[in-house]
């Protein structure tokens, strides 16, 4: 009973005696660049955003980042200005896509600068992706409320080690639109072997937009990212996720790759598709 009655008083303790109000200055001057693209073996065009950091209590889209020079050159001297589709929205050609086992290189020249710069960069290589085999859909009845589809992949994966992102498509839309919804994860359990069926995507049937009808197509995309991009995604679903315990430590910002202290990351990858139709 004396037990019983201490875990019983021990939360209602905790939860009274944090209601000290604690005002925190924060400081509402200061603004660094946000810089965020991707680069992919796909022929298309590819952006680069630019923005700028704001108040904490600013209640609308981060301010675009204008006539900017932004320019994409690869280890062998190949270069392309990109144009401003909108503002803040940096475009390459549309018959533009990376190469495998080169390194790109982002530069950016602002028209003003932010924090005391005009000049920012930031590097990327790009590892080769081995082709999909194929991909399954299989029911798993007995998980959340109407069951999910698993998307099993079939893939050879090389002896480097290597880190992949998953993406999921059902007939031709991305339903794994931002990054926290993305699976990453390194080879270190299936290096060198093949991976005979592993899960790479699930689709709630429970949720309207990933529910599943006949003739369906679903479509598997894998990247192989660079170890630096995959941390910064796997920090970043940390920070913004659930914390346990309690008292876990302040969330930070995420270390990105953007030369003189911007935030966000410059990534270039290579990616493999398959697809399946779901036929029940």
């Amino acid at each position: 009973m004396k037990k019983l009655l201490l875990i019983i008083i021990l939360p209602i303790f905790i939860a009274t005696s944090c209601t000290e109000r604690i005002d925190i200055e924060l400081e509402e001057t200061f603004t660094r660049l946000v810089v965020f693209g991707t680069l992919t073996t796909d022929t298309t065009r590819h952006y680069i955003e630019l923005s700028k950091t704001t108040s904490y209590y600013y209640n609308q889209a981060p301010p675009p980042v204008t006539n900017a020079v932004v320019e994409i050159s690869d280890d062998l001297g190949n270069r392309v200005l990109l144009t401003e589709e909108k503002p803040g929205f940096y475009a390459t050609p549309t018959s533009f896509f990376v190469i495998p086992g080169r390194i790109y290189t982002l530069q950016i020249e602002l028209e003003e600068e932010i924090n005391g710069h005009r000049y920012y960069e930031a590097s990327s290589a790009v590892n080769a992706i081995n082709p999909i085999d194929s991909i399954g859909l299989i029911y798993q009845p007995l998980w959340g409320e109407s069951g999910f589809y698993e998307v099993t992949c079939y893939y050879q994966d090389p002896l480097t080690q290597d880190f992949y992102m998953f993406d999921i498509y059902k007939n031709g839309e991305l339903l794994t639109d931002t990054i926290t919804n993305r699976i990453v994860v390194s080879d270190d359990f299936f290096n060198g072997s093949y991976t005979n069926g592993i899960g790479v995507g699930y689709l709630d049937q429970s949720k309207e937009r990933e529910l599943l009808f006949p003739g369906d197509t679903i479509t598997f995309r894998g990247s192989n990212v660079t170890e630096e991009y995959y941390t910064f995604i796997w920090t970043l679903q940390q920070e913004t996720g659930f914390q346990t315990p309690l008292f876990s430590g302040p969330p930070a910002n995420i270390k990105g790759n953007i030369s003189n202290g911007a935030v966000g990351f410059f990534a270039a990858y290579s990616v493999a598709y398959a697809s399946a139709v779901f036929l029940p």
